[in-house]
């Protein structure tokens, strides 16, 4: 396939694909973020809670790979989340460069009240379009970034049996 795809009015079609694909990106994240911005929570926040519900304990670099953000901006978010109380710091014993970020259990308790009503917004957010559109937005996705890595995602029922197991 040719990266330059001028259609008949001479419009790079490779680029409005691009642009569009951004802006309706950019549109659905804003519109299902609204949400969190109720209860106080930036996107970027609710995320790295996500990342911490669902894999323990983490090193704020490793928390930069799960959110695909830079360490700099991680550092920010566990500082404005540490200040709110909904994740600590833990200096690792063994060795004392490693510091760890947590939920605290206000923060537990406050990603188990916002996940399942987040699921429902990225539903309805993504419901002009059918199952099979889904499934070929996908493919789709996937041809375009075939190594991106999976989101760290849940079923929100998985996540709530955790939460009480713990």
């Amino acid at each position: 396939m040719s990266n330059n795809c001028p259609d008949q009015d001479g419009k790079d079609l490779v680029v409005s694909a691009y642009v569009k694909l951004i802006r309706t990106a950019e549109s659905l994240h804003a519109e299902v973020s609204r949400g969190l911005l109720v209860e106080g929570l930036t996107a970027s926040q609710f995320s790295t809670l996500k990342v911490l519900r669902l894999h323990g304990p983490l090193a704020q670099r490793d928390i930069a790979k799960f959110l695909l953000k830079t360490g700099g901006n991680v550092t920010i978010v566990v500082d404005n989340l540490e200040r709110q109380g909904l994740v600590k710091r833990t200096r690792d014993i063994e060795d004392r460069r490693f510091v760890y970020v947590d939920l605290t259990p206000d923060g537990n308790q406050l990603f188990d009240k916002l996940y399942r009503p987040h699921l429902d917004r990225i539903r309805n957010a993504m419901g002009g379009i059918s199952a099979g559109q889904v499934d070929l937005l996908i493919q789709l996705l996937e041809a375009l970034s075939p190594t991106a890595e999976e989101p760290a995602c849940a079923d929100p029922s998985a996540v709530v049996r955790e939460s009480t197991a713990i």
